[in-house]
């Protein structure tokens, strides 16, 4: 079951993560809400049909490991749902996609702590916006 050798070297190390509401609605009597992180959605939409998921904004986070989001999806959902939406890579887009949002959420944290000392992170320069 362990499939070490096709990942990249496993930290397992849990990040912090913006988390939205998914509300589904199932059948004409049957809604549904769900807090998950946002590719999640792409799951639930695939399932139930696009019209039939939206997605709302929140301010908390979840935490998540993200060497672990495509097993977990896998178990949730099952591999095929899974690999149709992020494609057959051993969860290699997903991880893509999990990195993009955790250094999306690191960017307003590193700006609130640059606004008190300069030059705290030198990736400061890349990507982060000036005012």
């Amino acid at each position: 079951m362990n499939n070490g050798m096709n990942h990249k070297e496993l930290i397992h190390s849990d990040f912090q993560i913006k988390e939205v509401e998914a509300v589904v609605r199932r059948d004409a009597f049957t809604t549904i809400h769900v807090f998950v992180p946002p590719y999640e959605t792409n799951i639930l939409r695939n399932l139930f049909g696009r019209e039939n998921v939206t997605v709302f904004e929140r301010p908390s986070k979840t935490t998540i490991t993200p060497e672990q989001e495509y097993d977990r999806l896998c178990a949730k959902y099952g591999h095929e749902v899974v690999a149709k939406v992020f494609g057959e890579d051993d969860g290699d887009r997903l991880m893509e996609i999990v990195e993009g949002l955790m250094k999306e959420g690191q960017l307003p944290a590193q700006e609130k702590a640059s606004e008190g000392t300069l030059a705290q992170e030198p990736s400061e320069t890349k990507g982060a916006k000036k005012r």
